[in-house]
């Protein structure tokens, strides 16, 4: 949180301006942090845009035909993708999918490419895997920041899966903390190329690509003649001297897929491989997974209708005291509860989709929030599933461990939920902590200066009364139907609002060390993010007479399960066990060992 500023003229000569309070965010989801409800950021519910909707539809089409045709279990056996199957992908175009037309692509938006994607995550998740690494991370950054130059170079290239991508960020001792790279880059004398040293590990096309985005830490002079590490980020292929890939990693799931290490040995990389400024390779990284983490969280929120289906077809077919497993009250309430998540996460991809396609510049916080949503949520119906189906489901003839096996690393990949969690809480936090920093500068104003700051007084005073009295604002465009499910999103984004200017005014910047604090928070504003998504999506199924699913019901079940989430949070921020969680670790770092499990039996 910014520091406010102040100038050394003496207060007697001085004119202050009037303190302002902190603008209005352009992003929904931060706008919940301070009680404000942009509703024309997500309504109406977008739909597919129509000059792509018929290209979708064909695409997806025909990789359900060719899937039929394609040996899964092979690709399980080899632990590779096998070269027919990898050029099969290719042919179909499917490593062009988000290029533009004019180097070879599809020029899929966001909502179009997540649809195929997915499609072909239903042949295989390693299909997923390598497809995504590609276009949602490998070559992102080329195509968000890349020159002209450069793109004409690859692109072209990449669309036709003739080069396949691959993203360098990670590495031993830097995973969610970038900042501790130890890849370095050395600028020549001549100042032809940068001298590349280090390594990369799990990355995700490391045996089969030839174009790789890598991250380094490069040195630049200050103003006062010091150097500062700052991240650089280069564009790095296969044929250059002194780049190799290490052997294929063995992998609990996604065994079909390519992860190996990467190791840089003097590597000349010419300066015109810099994407962006030298320099900025942070900046790029960021907006590099502020796009991949929407591909992940599509692939599983779509996905997640096909492993339902396999557990609702095995309770409808499967017969226990002479009535199916679907009779029973407790398979019910787990099929219902999938599909209540599924709907939710599905929304959440769609609208967060369309702030990107339609050109919004901030949406890393709703990006995180549908990564930690879906993927958690297909984690829970992936165990639904294999619970229904029992012993069978134990069974690797049958798909529920395959599945269950590679959707588990999509929590930790594109950052960790739990990263994520702080940086949805954090990032939100960041404009309500302004405006209380504002409020608290009036009383450090001279007393002449007061005067002009009370207006500012005023407004904080009548807001705060109100956000704790009252609705401020409300959701607009909502289907009358579901004007009730509306009032419980602004009555708890008010509500919201309160307690975490409460959270504030208790740690002041003390909160960035409050994990406890900082979690509940951000999964009060993943749960209405969600809510308001899937009132949007239901408003729109209302309003056209679509009821594929039973839109209303599953809108209204998921609204009340938030409600109870949230209100849990919410007297959780003041009655919790953080005290007593944070002791039982401390106890046992003391002892330096969890004991024995004789010792407790």
């Amino acid at each position: 949180m910014a520091v406010a500023t102040s100038t050394s003229t003496p207060s007697s000569k001085r004119k202050t301006a009037p303190a302002k309070m902190a603008e209005t965010p352009s992003s929904f989801a931060k706008g919940i942090y301070l009680g404000h409800i942009l509703s024309e950021k997500i309504l109406p519910y977008p739909p597919l845009k129509k000059d792509e909707q018929e290209l979708v539809v064909m695409t997806v089409d025909a990789i359900e035909k060719w899937g039929k045709s394609v040996d899964v279990a092979r690709i399980e056996e080899e632990k590779r993708i096998p070269i027919d199957i990898l050029n099969q992908l290719k042919e179909m175009g499917l490593f062009g999918l988000v290029i533009p037309e004019e180097y070879g692509g599809f020029g899929l938006s966001t909502t179009g490419y997540i649809q195929v994607l997915t499609a072909a995550g239903n042949v295989d998740t390693s299909l997923t895997a390598t497809i995504g690494a590609h276009q949602s991370i490998g070559l992102k950054a080329l195509l968000l920041h890349g020159t002209r130059e450069q793109k004409q170079a690859y692109l072209p290239k990449l669309a036709t899966g003739e080069m396949i991508a691959g993203f360098g960020l990670t590495e031993p001792g830097a995973g969610s903390d970038a900042r501790s790279l130890k890849t370095t880059a050395e600028l020549s004398a001549d100042g032809k190329h940068w001298v590349l040293n280090g390594s990369k590990i799990w990355i995700t096309n490391g045996g089969i690509a030839d174009f790789f985005t890598v991250f380094a830490r490069t040195q630049h002079k200050q103003s006062d003649g010091s150097l500062k590490a700052k991240i650089t980020c280069f564009i790095v292929t296969r044929d250059m001297q002194g780049f190799s890939s290490g052997p294929e990693e063995k992998k609990m799931g996604l065994v079909g897929s390519s992860t190996t290490s990467l190791t840089f040995e003097d590597v000349k990389v010419p300066v015109e491989n810099v994407i962006g400024n030298p320099g900025e390779g942070f900046k790029v990284a960021v907006s590099v997974l502020n796009n991949g983490r929407l591909g992940l969280a599509g692939a599983c929120a779509i996905g997640s209708r096909q492993i339902i289906k396999y557990a609702f077809d095995h309770a409808a077919q499967r017969k226990q005291f002479d009535h199916t497993l679907l009779d029973f009250g407790m398979i019910q309430s787990k099929i219902a509860t999938m599909m209540t998540d599924a709907y939710a996460a599905e929304a959440m991809v769609r609208v967060s989709a369309h702030l990107m396609d339609s050109g919004e510049t901030d949406y890393s916080i709703e990006t995180a929030m549908c990564k930690v949503f879906a993927t958690e949520a297909e984690w829970r119906i992936c165990n639904e599933a294999l619970q229904i189906a029992g012993g069978t489901g134990y069974m690797k003839e049958y798909p529920y461990e395959k599945i269950l096996r590679d959707s588990r690393i999509f929590t930790i990949w594109e950052g960790t939920n739990e990263i994520l969690r702080l940086f949805i809480g954090l990032s939100g936090l960041q404009a309500p902590g302004e405006r209380l920093k504002v409020v608290a500068d009036v009383f450090k104003r001279p007393l002449n200066d007061i005067r002009q700051s009370i207006g500012v007084l005023s407004d904080f005073g009548v807001r705060w009364i109100q956000r704790r009295t009252t609705t401020r604002e409300n959701l607009t465009g909502i289907h009358p139907d579901f004007a009730k499910e509306a009032a419980v999103f602004e009555k708890y984004t008010a509500l919201f609002a309160a307690e975490v200017e409460t959270a504030l005014l208790r740690y002041g910047k003390k909160i960035v060390e409050n994990e406890f604090v900082v979690r509940r928070l951000a999964d009060i504003s993943i749960d209405l993010f969600a809510i308001s998504c899937v009132l949007a999506r239901a408003s729109k199924e209302k309003k056209e007479k679509k009821d594929t699913l039973p839109s209303s019901q599953l809108a209204r079940a998921f609204v009340r399960k938030a409600r109870r989430r949230i209100a849990e949070n919410v007297r959780r921020m003041g009655k919790n066990d953080d005290e007593l969680e944070a002791s039982i670790v401390n106890k046992l770092r003391q002892k330096g060992e969890i004991p024995n499990a004789s010792v407790f039996l």
